[in-house]
């Protein structure tokens, strides 16, 4: 993908959580699977990534700067998941669309050529098309899962 599809789908995927705003609470705190998170923990696990890719991958890599080593994904989530679990649904998706949104504007400012420039994570080797790239199939498995569980029509977008 490239900056424009990757912004694109940041954009449409602000204008899908947004909607969520007119969920029934039941539909909100639905799992998507049996024994998996509900659709509350998967949004509130959402931002608080936005948050780290933000200060913790975008801002170095723009800098020049080295990059920090992963948080703990599971502890990481399952921290996220909680505070979705006791949050009000408005809440949560005002924080995953606050986040996102700074997401989506720093993004647009990062020139073309940038974008396709090298920076090693660890021992991996990447772009910030290709790990952005990442980040955007990472959200549309989440929201094929909550589309499929609630039974929606057509495609999340």
């Amino acid at each position: 993908m490239n900056k424009a599809e990757i912004l694109a789908h940041f954009r449409a995927s602000m204008d899908w959580i947004e909607g969520m705003k007119e969920w029934e609470e039941a539909n909100w705190r639905s799992p998507i699977a049996e024994g998996k998170w509900t659709v509350a923990e998967v949004v509130g696990h959402l931002g608080p990534w936005d948050r780290f890719f933000l200060t913790d991958r975008l801002h170095p890599i723009l800098n020049g700067e080295a990059l920090q080593p992963y948080p703990g994904f599971e502890q990481f989530n399952a921290q996220s998941a909680e505070l979705a679990r006791n949050q009000i649904k408005d809440q949560t998706i005002q924080e995953f669309l606050l986040t996102r949104k700074k997401l989506v504007d720093e993004l647009s400012a990062v020139p073309e050529a940038k974008w396709t420039e090298p920076f090693t994570i660890g021992s991996n080797t990447t772009t910030l098309e290709s790990y952005f790239t990442g980040l955007v199939e990472h959200d549309e498995h989440h929201f094929e899962q909550i589309r499929r569980a609630l039974d929606l029509e057509g495609r999340w977008t």
